[in-house]
């Protein structure tokens, strides 16, 4: 250690030296200190949460900001009035006792799809898919006497991904249909875009 210490600048031997000397203090310093960190009150720490969070307390916000938090409440009511008036009549207008089922102008109505796959050598079908959480019995397909096996289904507007169950087993994708990506269990789906009544 010694050898390394010979061999610093002489400015870094010094600061080295002064470094590992001793701190001495007065001790009349030190009592001195140790009146005034005594004569400080202790942080209170009886005070209830609650009473905290019910305490009135001040804050400042820029106009602004008052003018925006202002229009953002007068939003939020605007809002939740329309949605809690849907039909566009006052709450007073609406006959008493009996329940208003509006439909919103943008909204569009469900619509029948048909279902077709070609499988004379299978003993059931049944359409699978988003609309039926992939159960099997929950949409059977019929037999037609041409080999064919259709079935009908209310869908709401939009894309829907299915697929076809041969003998509750075989999943097949159609083949009159674009065909979805995999499904993740090595499976291709088909897609059935339906279209709102405006489209």
């Amino acid at each position: 250690m010694s050898d390394e210490h010979s061999a610093l600048d002489p400015a870094v031997q010094y600061l080295v030296t002064e470094a590992k000397r001793p701190v001495t203090v007065d001790a009349a310093a030190r009592e001195r200190l140790l009146e005034v960190v005594r004569a400080e009150p202790r942080p209170r720490r009886d005070v209830p949460v609650v009473a905290w969070l019910v305490s009135p307390k001040r804050f400042a916000l820029p106009p602004l900001a008052t003018i925006a938090a202002a229009a953002g409440l007068v939003g939020i009511g605007v809002v939740g009035g329309y949605l809690i008036n849907r039909d566009g009549r006052a709450p007073t207008e609406r006959p008493q006792g009996a329940v208003v089922a509006s439909q919103l102008p943008d909204s569009s109505p469900s619509r029948a799809i048909k279902f077709v796959l070609v499988a004379p050598q299978a003993s059931r079908v049944s359409v699978v898919g988003d609309f039926n959480g992939w159960d099997a019995a929950a949409t059977p397909a019929m037999r037609q006497p041409d080999g064919s096996w259709t079935t009908f289904v209310t869908l709401e507007p939009g894309r829907h991904v299915y697929s076809f169950v041969i003998d509750g087993a075989h999943f097949v994708a159609d083949p009159e249909a674009p065909i979805a990506p995999d499904d993740g269990y090595g499976h291709r789906n088909s897609v059935v875009v339906v279209r709102g009544a405006s489209s």
